[in-house]
């Protein structure tokens, strides 16, 4: 009768303690290095044993999304500059689990070609109709280059947004027809693989330093879903790693085979123990 009551508590104790968390919601951005870390996170967990959704929203909606549990982690939020004003919301409601990729290289790009080397040399000049082009609303390298802009004096300029694809087509059109075009640029990016573009020096240094994309993630993921904490934490990308995907992504147009052979590539390089 002892050991009966015993398993009959055991039992009851086991259908109150909550089952681990199965599915992972991730949020990404619409820009390449968003879209490739998402998607190797994606793989990673889903070789852990979880099932995996991907969304793609805006980047303010990220924060808000995680702050009320809508879902589970990003890794497409950059800091410490460019998400202050969303940092000073919701931070205190997530996780940060620190940096997934290097520090960015933000700035204005030209093609090859043009005369410019300084971003102070646009000021009085009609360089490129008096247009920036731009990723979207409140994508960190828009932020900051509207920032730096200002700081510039360059107030003639008008800053262009679009989704990725939209910044990716524009600048790659003005690259084939060899149009005078300045870029809100950041590296590593896949635009800025093109050997047709050069960054533009940023000698008043006004645009931000230390900018990285972030992995965040929800108050209460730790307990529903540590392991998936630990693969998401474990995600941490060199320059030359993050390039090396970025230049697979461009070669090769289906994003899990473009991120499934980069792994595979890691796989055969790693010393046999």
């Amino acid at each position: 009768m002892k050991h009966r009551l015993l398993l009959m508590l055991a039992l009851l104790l086991s259908a109150c303690s909550p089952a681990e968390q199965q599915h992972i919601r991730l949020l990404s951005g619409d820009w390449d290095s968003a879209r490739i870390t998402t998607e190797l996170a994606r793989l990673e967990l889903e070789q852990a044993g979880f099932a995996v959704t991907v969304e793609q929203v805006a980047p303010g909606k990220i924060w808000s999304a995680l702050a009320a549990g809508e879902a589970d982690a990003s890794l497409a939020a950059w800091l410490p500059d460019s998400s202050r004003h969303h940092a000073e919301r919701f931070f205190d409601k997530l996780h940060d689990l620190g940096p997934n990729g290097p520090v960015l290289k933000l700035g204005l790009a030209v093609p090859a070609s043009a005369a410019l080397g300084r971003i102070s040399e646009l000021a009085g000049s009609d360089y490129g109709g008096h247009k920036v082009v731009g990723m979207m609303p409140g994508h960190g390298s828009l932020v900051l280059t509207e920032q730096a802009l200002a700081r510039y004096h360059l107030d003639e300029y008008q800053l262009l947004s679009g989704s990725g694809e939209a910044y990716r087509h524009l600048v790659n059109t003005a690259i084939e027809q060899q149009l005078p075009v300045v870029i809100a640029a950041w590296s590593p990016s896949r635009v800025m693989l093109h050997p047709q573009l050069k960054w533009l020096k940023d000698d008043q240094g006004h645009f931000a330093a230390g900018e990285r994309a972030h992995t965040l993630v929800r108050r209460g993921l730790e307990d529903s879903a540590p392991r998936a904490m630990e693969v998401l934490g474990s995600i941490r990308l060199t320059e030359d790693e993050l390039t090396a995907l970025l230049r697979q992504v461009a070669a090769e147009p289906d994003l899990t085979l473009a991120v499934n052979r980069w792994r595979a590539e890691q796989t055969e390089a790693e010393p046999v123990q």
